[in-house]
């Protein structure tokens, strides 16, 4: 990876963010409830639009590059025009389907109040294939930052657009509860605002990247002239578009799998009771967004540590590239393992201030699924190393395995025991538990190297267990005195002071990390300071 891919991949981590708050304003907007009638249609529609559009730009991207650099300009060219026919023509076909399939969240799902959600979303499927398309030609050209942008102005769009929809919508559904004294039509028009405003970025999105593109198109045009007589048929293109996309689409299918299959056996289970809805709601608005932040930002740092390794790879330096994959490998660890131990021992005021009147049932998800931030950074981190070093299909087979054993647990989980929403959590744990031990294992052999295991797993997750026992101890002092936030702020900050000063002081970063990782200059300046380095 170029620093520009490294940016551009660090901006769709933002973007994440971006969409998790989105989903928090959701949670605001049309309660607990109402997000889940809104993930049921948006599973849904992630489906279709990875079936549609899953690894087009990157494919694209590469096959585009690929001709430019061989002077092949007119096939850049038919590639070009066939791929945006060929994407809209499935663009059409999957929004039209997925608008005569709206049923299906409420006879599969067994949510019915998401049906016109997904009928609202499906255009999107188009709009996507579209985007999907005007991304790659700016991947053929060298260009990451409408990649960027867009991912970033998306969520903001829909950030936007929902406080807006989703009150003037939701108080036409309170209206409607009251004539039917029904307290769900509220949420679920809600839920309609939100999926308007999802539509209505992605037509932003589009006129944002065709303008993009315009501005480049006299260039290639004049390139095109230049380039040789000879061109690939449509066929051909085709072909090798859809052959260039096929693993990263089949990838990010099963990644996504998991999220409807887990709400439709959490369904079934609980009769889609009104209870059961808020719950995953929870779960989703809740405990997603804590700890789908923590991960993403940790993702941002480890970024960098991937593109220097495989530049190293690429020059043949292998000894310093594994020095740099142990780097990458520790810094995830020591960032996961604190959080992890935080937010478990945190788990009542961390549930107070982000969830409110749920906070009973998030203290619960908090406390059994904070593991999920550390099994989460190593499995990512570990996929892309070996996404980058070619080994897609060894990613592939992890991940079908990991939802294997998903569907198993929670199945059993669900249908022999009690632990109700709890079961979406430890299916989620044994999943991704087994899918960060094989990509890991996988990693370390494509790598011929081994774990270190006491300077990168055995001493960080002893430091964060202390300061997490210190800092259960400071919550239960500061708590009755001083508010759920104000403690949790105090919290953080000591313990995470004293976290990191017991690794300095330790010396659990070696000198040479120290020159890998970001940060590394700081926590250099910090232990010279502490007369340990």
């Amino acid at each position: 990876m170029n620093q520009a891919e490294i940016k551009r991949r660090q901006a769709q981590a933002i973007a994440a963010i971006l969409g998790l708050a989105a989903l928090a304003v959701t949670a605001r907007l049309t309660g607990y409830n109402g997000v889940t009638y809104v993930l049921a249609a948006l599973e849904v529609y992630a489906l279709f639009d990875t079936v549609v559009s899953g690894g087009i730009f990157d494919a694209l991207g590469r096959i585009l590059r690929l001709r430019n650099a061989k002077g092949q300009y007119k096939n850049a060219v038919v590639m070009r025009r066939n791929a945006i026919l060929f994407q809209g023509i499935l663009g059409l076909i999957g929004a039209a389907v997925l608008m005569t399939a709206e049923e299906i969240t409420a006879k599969v799902f067994r949510i019915h109040y998401s049906s016109s959600i997904l009928m609202i979303l499906a255009p999107a499927v188009f709009l996507r294939a579209v985007s999907s398309v005007l991304q790659g030609y700016s991947r053929g050209e060298g260009a990451e930052l409408p990649t960027a942008a867009a991912s970033i102005l998306r969520q903001l769009f829909i950030i936007g657009f929902s406080v807006i929809f989703c009150n003037m919508l939701g108080n036409y559904g309170s209206k409607v509860s009251r004539l039917l004294v029904q307290t769900n039509f509220t949420a679920m028009y809600g839920g309609v605002g939100v999926a308007v405003a999802v539509t209505l970025s992605e037509v932003f999105v589009v006129l944002f990247l065709a303008l993009t593109y315009r501005g480049n198109k006299k260039n290639m045009a004049a390139a095109a002239k230049e380039g040789m007589r000879t061109t690939d048929s449509p066929v051909d293109s085709i072909r090798i578009l859809c052959a260039g996309r096929g693993m990263s689409m089949l990838t990010r299918l099963l990644i996504i799998l998991p999220l409807p299959l887990g709400l439709i056996f959490f369904s079934k289970a609980s009769e889609g009771s009104d209870s059961a809805m808020t719950e995953y709601g929870v779960f989703a608005a809740g405990f997603g967004l804590c700890c789908g932040v923590i991960a993403a930002v940790v993702m941002i740092l480890l970024l960098p540590v991937c593109g220097k390794m495989m530049n190293l790879f690429r020059k043949e330096e292998g000894r310093y590239a594994r020095q740099v994959f142990q780097c990458g490998v520790h810094l995830g660890i020591v960032h996961a393992a604190f959080w992890t131990v935080f937010i478990a021992v945190m788990a009542e005021p961390v549930a107070a201030v982000f969830c409110g009147e749920q906070a009973q049932t998030a203290t619960k998800l908090f406390r059994g699924g904070s593991g999920l931030i550390l099994l989460f950074i190593l499995s990512y981190y570990f996929a892309k190393i070996l996404i980058l070093m070619g080994k897609k299909l060894l990613v592939l087979g992890a991940v079908a395995a990991a939802d294997v054993f998903f569907i198993i647990f929670v199945t059993v989980s669900l249908n022999t025991g009690k632990a109700g929403i709890l079961s979406l959590i430890y299916g989620a744990l044994v999943g991704m538990g087994v899918l960060s031990i094989v990509l890991g294992t996988l990693a370390y052999r494509q790598l011929k190297q081994k774990m270190d295991w006491l300077h990168t797993l055995i001493v960080p997750a002893g430091a964060a267990s202390v300061a997490g026992l210190a800092g259960m101890l400071l919550e239960k002092l500061f708590t009755p005195h001083l508010g759920n936030l104000v403690s949790l702020i105090v919290c953080l900050a000591v313990t995470g002071a004293f976290y990191w000063a017991t690794l300095i002081l330790l010396r659990n970063f070696r000198e040479q990390e120290l020159e890998s990782i970001p940060g590394g200059k700081l926590i250099g300046a910090i232990g010279q300071l502490l007369r340990v380095y």
